[in-house]
């Protein structure tokens, strides 16, 4: 494990060019659609894509693992390149680590923002680059909806990699969306989601600390237990979510939850973080998500630590742009825009 100090990425501004990558599931082609309705919304807004894909990878499977890397490479090295936005996650970003030039990416820092198992290159870049990346949309299911994106998706986005944020609350939505639409049906193209009342934040365990945030999807964070890009978590405000389960638009396992929360506290890490802030869980119920809140809170018995659920990021739709490795604040007994804020600046500008 190797943790450097944080090299903090230049704001992204308009004209600046921004890069489609594909670290881990291969699906430009199949939702070619949904590429070209991201990079029409970019372009709208201002700035310059380069989607960066090789549609046909070598059958060799190191020859592959190495394009992909390439590509990231590409992305990084390009100095018109200024923000480098996932495709989408998936499950094999874990094969390009060993493969990674971590020099080059140190010494070109820029907006990298994904979620899902891309919590695994988050990690990765952080401990051995000390590059802030943040946890945030994707292009083909954020970014390439039919209608465009989210309006709090979009602002907020462009709220944290392009102004001078240094003291900021995190937004709450006021509605989310719980509906699944297939993405190749031609009948996806007709109506955006019916969006319904979000459920409100819930303090699951009360308190008051500052810390940097860290974290990611959980099943990807226990993935690198036991590896060098695992950060020490010690007073860390750590970040969960759950992705998806075995089918698209199925909610995760809650046994699988639960074995993956038992997992790091069996890893220590439960009893190293100041806090935690959890996701609202991808496509649970009220009755769903009031068993994972439980499990979340038997699974932290003996910590005496503030924990916020029900925020809006990853799988959730909408979801926010957090910036990992900054310094964050949690505050039960806050005002309600006072109780999850920044508490410096997320990009240098």
């Amino acid at each position: 494990m190797e943790t450097r100090e944080t090299i903090v990425p230049p704001a992204l501004q308009k004209g600046d060019t921004i890069a489609f990558v594909s670290p881990s599931s291969r699906v430009n082609t199949l939702f070619a659609r949904r590429i070209q309705k991201a990079t029409s919304f970019f372009q709208d807004s201002g700035f310059k894509v380069k989607v960066i894909y090789n549609e046909t990878l070598p059958s060799d499977h190191l020859s592959a693992i190495k394009l992909r890397c390439s590509e990231l490479h590409s992305a990084f090295a390009d100095p018109g390149v200024k923000a480098i936005i996932c495709t989408i996650g998936g499950i094999t970003a874990n094969e390009l680590l060993p493969h990674l030039d971590y020099d080059l990416i140190r010494e070109s820092p820029k907006i990298f923002c994904g979620y899902s198992d891309i919590t695994i290159l988050h990690h990765a870049f952080f401990t051995q680059c000390g590059l802030r990346t943040f946890y945030g949309p994707a292009v083909i299911p954020e970014f390439g909806e039919t209608d465009g994106p989210m309006e709090f998706i979009a602002n907020n986005f462009f709220k944290m990699v392009m102004k001078k944020v240094e003291r900021e609350s995190i937004p709450r939505s006021a509605t989310h969306t719980l509906e699944f639409k297939n993405w190749l049906s031609t009948d996806e193209a007709d109506e955006p989601r019916a969006l319904i009342p979000a459920p409100q934040w819930k303090w699951l365990k009360p308190g008051k600390v500052q810390g940097r945030l860290y974290g990611g999807c959980l099943p990807s964070v226990v993935q690198l237990f036991g590896t060098k890009y695992l950060p020490d978590y010690t007073g860390h405000i750590l970040l969960l979510e759950l992705p998806e389960g075995d089918k698209p638009g199925v909610p995760f396992s809650l046994d699988f939850a639960r074995s993956a929360m038992a997992d790091l506290r069996n890893a220590g890490i439960l009893e190293k973080v100041a806090g935690m802030v959890v996701g609202r869980p991808y496509m649970y119920d009220e009755k769903m998500t009031t068993a994972f809140e439980k499990m979340v809170v038997d699974q932290s018995y003996g910590l005496n630590i503030p924990i916020l659920a029900g925020v809006d990021t990853g799988h959730s739709d909408p979801m926010l742009t957090l910036p990992l490795d900054a310094m964050v604040s949690l505050d039960s007994s806050a005002a309600e825009n006072e109780q999850f804020l920044v508490l410096e600046r997320v990009v240098r500008t």
